[in-house]
């Protein structure tokens, strides 16, 4: 029965951790022009928080407090996706899967962006990892 409930856990996971990648991609892509080119610009807690404001009108105090959440949370989050990319390497695979899907559906201008877009989110992930003390 715990192997059952482990692996029952895992898959869980799994399935969170795909759907929040196909959905993010598919977030991605419909709320391209929803969004000014400095939102485009930050890292991905900011536009999260553009995009909250933009829905919910955050007042600029509510702005910081989701902010510092998010970052509060980060470390463990990080940690969680860690344990989740170590049990399932299928999941980098798809994630890759979805990006070379994304690109072929761009211009090769659209493409060149979208992959100095992903080199600059690839790299502050790493960053920010090495920045916990993590792989």
């Amino acid at each position: 029965m715990i192997q059952s409930r482990s692996a029952a856990i895992r898959l869980l996971a799994l399935a969170f951790a795909l759907g929040g990648l196909a959905g993010g991609a598919a977030t991605m892509l419909a709320d391209r022009g929803n969004h000014t080119r400095s939102d485009r610009g930050q890292d991905g807690r900011r536009g999260y928080v553009a995009r909250l404001d933009e829905e919910l009108d955050l007042t600029p105090e509510q702005e910081e407090t989701v902010s510092g959440l998010l970052r509060r949370h980060e470390p463990v989050m990080d940690s969680m996706f860690r344990v989740i990319r170590a049990e399932h390497p299928e999941l980098d695979q798809q994630r890759m899967a979805i990006r070379q899907e994304i690109r072929a559906a761009l211009t090769p201008e659209q493409s060149a962006k979208y992959d100095a877009m992903l080199a600059r989110r690839d790299s502050a992930h790493r960053a920010r990892e090495a920045k916990n003390g993590n792989k």
